[in-house]
């Protein structure tokens, strides 16, 4: 993904803080588990997170007891960070810096990474061979995202399809897919020499909710975002009818451990 087609979607998130911590989808808590089962056991230790956006992971693993460092670029996220560490009592144990991946400095070390749906938005160019770097011979990085579909026993596919292609063909609809076997993640890391692939774990779930927050779940995502407001408020005007009173949705977590080759 070249520079020019991941800046206007980064922009996105420079507002709308509140709306992403409200309405998108919670990790499992077992996916945190995980990560602080797995993690380097270094004294004192910190973990990096990247991107962090609304704190979801961060705050996750300082309520388990982990030191974070939090890197967010975004002054509307920074906001909704910042309240949020207080009002679970973690700022003891949370420190946050605005600035990108690529702000590091060369000679930072970190045994443990993690990166919450937010990866793809660093250097494609240098982000592997950089991770590697942090995280030396005995590191490991935690990068993961949520995915979901609409039910299909609970929803005319067929129509929400026609709805997507007379009102917004190219914004990417909800429908049943092949979520997480292979995504582009998977490929470059295979292809670098600096990276491997220590392990690959889905989390499976459900969600269900009222019609009116899943458009605004919808709004949160950065191709909706930058869509041109009228077309959008056409195509949630049209679902609306056609998903009923409540949606179903069938989510997976795809966690990516990776370590230094």
């Amino acid at each position: 993904m070249s520079a020019d087609t991941r800046v206007p979607a980064a922009r996105s998130f420079e507002s709308g803080a509140d709306a992403y911590e409200a309405h998108r989808p919670p990790y499992p808590a077992a996916l945190f588990d995980d990560i602080l089962r797995r993690r380097s056991r270094r004294p004192g230790g910190r973990i990096l997170d990247i991107g962090s956006g609304t704190g979801r992971a961060a705050i996750a693993l300082a309520s388990r007891g982990a030191l974070v460092d939090a890197l967010e670029p975004s002054n509307d996220m920074l906001k909704v960070l910042t309240r949020r560490i207080q009002h679970e009592g973690v700022a003891d144990r949370v420190t946050v810096r605005k600035a990108v991946f690529e702000d590091l400095s060369p000679d930072a070390r970190y045994d443990t990474v993690v990166a919450a749906q937010s990866f793809h938005w660093t250097d494609p160019d240098t982000r592997w061979s950089r991770l590697a770097s942090l995280l030396g011979s005995d590191g490991r990085a935690f990068l993961f995202w949520n995915a979901w579909n609409l039910d299909p026993d609970q929803h005319d596919l067929d129509a929400v399809a026609d709805v997507y292609a007379a009102h917004a063909p190219e914004l990417p609809p909800d429908l049943p897919r092949d979520l997480v076997s292979h995504m582009w993640a998977d490929g470059q890391i295979d292809e670098h020499p600096d990276v491997r692939l220590d392990d690959r774990i889905t989390y499976d779930w459900n969600s269900q909710m009222e019609s009116a927050a899943y458009l605004r779940l919808l709004a949160t995502i950065s191709q909706y975002a930058i869509a041109p407001a009228a077309q959008r408020a056409r195509l949630f005007d049209a679902l609306g009818p056609v998903l009923g009173e409540e949606v179903h949705l069938h989510g997976t977590t795809l966690l990516l451990v990776v370590a230094g080759a």
